[in-house]
């Protein structure tokens, strides 16, 4: 009986999905991102042709999207009318797209399978959505074994918070990092072999450049715990830290990539019409009025990182768990003062995802069964 409720549960929820992936497709948008994205496609298939690049990538999101939601891409700010006008200046845009090289394959992927490349976009990020909500199943499924009910509603109370429908809609990587970040916490649980994790890792850096933060801080946390259980040095570990290293400066190598001077300029002091006739110059403290004054709009996320966080530590009764709750803390803060962005909650929302998660295990693992039922239920 139990199995057949489980399966059943199951069903439902993927019922659910489906009908929610739905009605955001009904719903998608098309914003400044997309032309990026459809061109990095393009580029790969006509290498050095820009006017060619630059023509199909707008004729082909002129031909899906709303008259008002194109005029926004192509007028939204002097550097967005330079990107539609001029082929060089769109070209040069590229590198900060082309670099997230799993999510523009997936893209090419799904525009080879048919569809539009606007669509293959969006297909790309629901796909994703479907996969991290099963996930999201699997790993509170994990957490609960035997309180099938709680793992049902938390699966479908997570997967309909309105970020999750935001992330599934916009046309840009977070929701198909969020997925495989989920692939990731849900390998650590099961305690699958380093090397999966690791792969896991490498396809993070492989679709937002920046996981390789969460990667190298990762392959630190455990470093530290086989060190503190062997007393031995994982030389293993080390490898594997060196081998992100260098695919991350391989990508920047490869596509030309500007660097993080030119993003955080082009991004919180002035977008460039042109990135090779304008230096990205700016003072220290032009970069501390832009990060310190964007930390006080993170009233939301530094008290729930820092409620959960806290929670962990206090439930935690081993270094090691104690570790892993600072560890996710940490990345939501070194992630934010590398790119403040304060008003962008999805860049931190799947650290956050993972800081429940996390106190919801040492809840499971490490209070008594009365104090688990007057919180949980049966």
């Amino acid at each position: 009986m139990m199995k057949i409720q489980n399966i059943l549960r199951f069903f439902i929820l993927c019922v659910t999905f489906a009908f929610s992936i739905f009605i955001n497709y009904e719903n998608r948008s098309y914003d400044w991102d997309l032309p990026g994205y459809v061109g990095s496609v393009l580029a790969a298939e006509f290498p050095g042709n820009f006017d060619k690049v630059h023509q199909l990538t707008f004729q082909s999101i002129k031909q899906e999207a709303p008259e008002s939601e194109f005029t926004q891409i192509i007028k939204g700010n002097n550097a967005r009318k330079s990107f539609y006008e001029n082929a060089q200046s769109f070209s040069e845009q590229l590198p900060y797209y082309q670099v997230k090289v799993l999510f523009v394959a997936a893209i090419d992927f799904f525009y080879k399978l048919g569809f539009s490349l606007p669509k293959s976009v969006l297909v790309t990020n629901l796909t994703s959505c479907f996969l991290a909500g099963i996930f999201v199943f699997l790993i509170l499924g994990h957490i609960f074994p035997q309180r099938g009910w709680l793992v049902f509603s938390l699966s479908l109370f997570i997967f309909l918070l309105p970020l999750f429908s935001d992330l599934a809609i916009a046309p840009n990587p977070d929701m198909f990092g969020f997925m495989v970040l989920l692939a990731f916490f849900y390998a650590y649980l099961k305690k699958y072999p380093l090397l999966l994790r690791f792969l896991l890792m490498v396809c993070l850096v492989l679709i937002r450049a920046d996981y390789l933060i969460f990667g190298l801080s990762y392959l630190f946390f455990e470093l530290l715990v086989n060190y503190s259980k062997s007393k031995k040095v994982d030389f293993k570990i080390i490898g594997y830290s060196l081998i992100l290293f260098a695919m991350y400066f391989s990508l920047i190598k490869f596509y030309h990539y500007p660097g993080w001077k030119d993003l955080f300029y082009d991004s919180f002091i002035s977008r460039r019409n042109f990135i090779s006739k304008q230096n990205p110059d700016f003072t220290w403290r032009e970069y501390t009025n832009v990060a310190f004054g964007n930390l006080l709009n993170m009233k939301k996320v530094i008290l729930s990182s820092s409620i959960l966080m806290i929670a962990s530590l206090y439930l935690g009764k081993k270094k090691e768990e104690k570790l892993f709750a600072i560890l996710l803390f940490v990345n939501i803060y070194m992630k934010f003062f590398l790119f403040p962005a304060a008003g962008q909650f999805r860049f931190f929302f799947p650290f956050i995802i993972l800081q429940l998660f996390w106190m919801f295990i040492l809840m499971q693992k490490n209070l008594n069964n009365k104090s688990l039922k007057t919180v949980f239920g049966q």
